[in-house]
């Protein structure tokens, strides 16, 4: 942020106001609970008043501030031509509360002025899944691009722990943590709670090859929100998804499906992979629907030709386990103790 400016006017009491000030003091407030909320509300309020005022926020004045409501709502309107109703609710919400830090410090502003009507968050424009090989195949894709090492273990690492991007890109090396023997990476969520997910021994051997020659508390990864948003253009411009919407967050979505798979649908573990709350979310947000093909036809009178199978010869019977998809021969393992 820039430093403290020195735009300052008096209130009808002779009282020093400044703008700049109440802001900076609510964001730094934010970002002792949460960096992630502080920079995701910063960028937020900064838009607003660069849209709305043409000003970046250490050139406000009070003046600057005002507005009617019917100027909000065509803001709000406007941000939904371009994004989905989470990211505008969150949003109009940063900047609400802004306006109530300001409300309350003296300014001539009211918070009613964001009295808005929430969008649906459940809208059409949800994010698709990848299927494991997908993900296989996007980490080869993009590993042979510059800083390929770099955005390959970045998917990877979305894909094992189902964290968010903007986590990810803030991790640093000392959230990677040992407890009893088991290696888990931690990053402060929603909540203000800390999320830890297990990492495989092979993952983590992975992580501490790359961190050879890096700041032993600096940030995990160097890339960039730009530089991570240009990668998943190139991965939809050299994969085909049919008409899948597939972005960033189809990571988590995918690693809440694999999860379901190698538990044979253990929905509190789905539930914990994905962070969630309330465990409804998990199933109708992030769960794969099934397509026609794989519904199931039922009937009293359903037979299942079993004894095909013991026209098999061994070799003919594991190569047909073998041809299988993944999550057959996961629930196979499971039921010979293999895993």
């Amino acid at each position: 942020m820039a430093k403290l400016g020195n735009v300052v006017h008096l209130n009808s009491k002779g009282e020093n106001k400044n703008v700049y000030a109440t802001i900076l003091t609510y964001l730094t407030r934010k970002g002792q609970d949460s960096k992630n909320t502080q920079n995701t509300y910063e960028r937020h309020i900064k838009d607003f008043f660069r849209t709305m005022r043409s000003k970046e926020i250490d050139e406000l004045v009070e003046e600057d501030l005002i507005f009617t409501p019917q100027q909000i709502e065509t803001y709000q309107v406007a941000l939904k031509e371009k994004y989905k109703g989470t990211t505008v609710n969150n949003t109009m919400t940063a900047i609400k509360e802004c306006y109530e830090k300001l409300e309350q410090n003296g300014f001539d502003v009211k918070t009613s002025w964001f009295k808005l009507d929430r969008y649906d968050e459940h809208d059409k424009e949800s994010y698709d899944t990848l299927s494991h090989e997908e993900v296989l195949a996007i980490i080869g894709l993009v590993s042979k691009t510059r800083k390929g090492s770099e955005k390959a273990l970045l998917v990877r690492l979305a894909y094992a722990t189902a964290f968010r991007k903007e986590s990810l890109l803030e991790m640093k090396w000392n959230q990677i943590i040992n407890i009893d023997g088991q290696w888990y990476a931690k990053v402060l969520g929603k909540g203000n709670k800390w999320s830890h997910k297990k990492l495989t021994d092979d993952l983590y051997e992975t992580l501490m090859e790359f961190r050879s020659g890096r700041v032993e508390d600096g940030k995990i990864f160097e890339l960039t929100k730009k530089t991570v948003d240009k990668m998943m253009k190139y991965v939809r411009e050299n994969m085909s998804f049919g008409d899948r919407r597939i972005v960033f967050h189809s990571f988590k979505k995918a690693s809440l499906n694999e999860v379901n798979r190698l538990t044979g649908g253990d929905l509190k573990a789905i539930q914990a992979q994905g962070d969630h709350s309330n465990v409804a979310t998990s199933l109708n947000d992030y769960i794969q629907q099934k397509k026609l093909e794989d519904l199931v036809a039922v009937d009293t009178n359903t037979n299942i030709p079993v004894e095909a199978f013991d026209a098999l010869s061994k070799e003919d019977f594991v190569e047909l386990v073998k041809s299988m998809d993944r999550n057959t021969q996961i629930k196979l393992l499971k039921k010979m103790g293999a895993m």
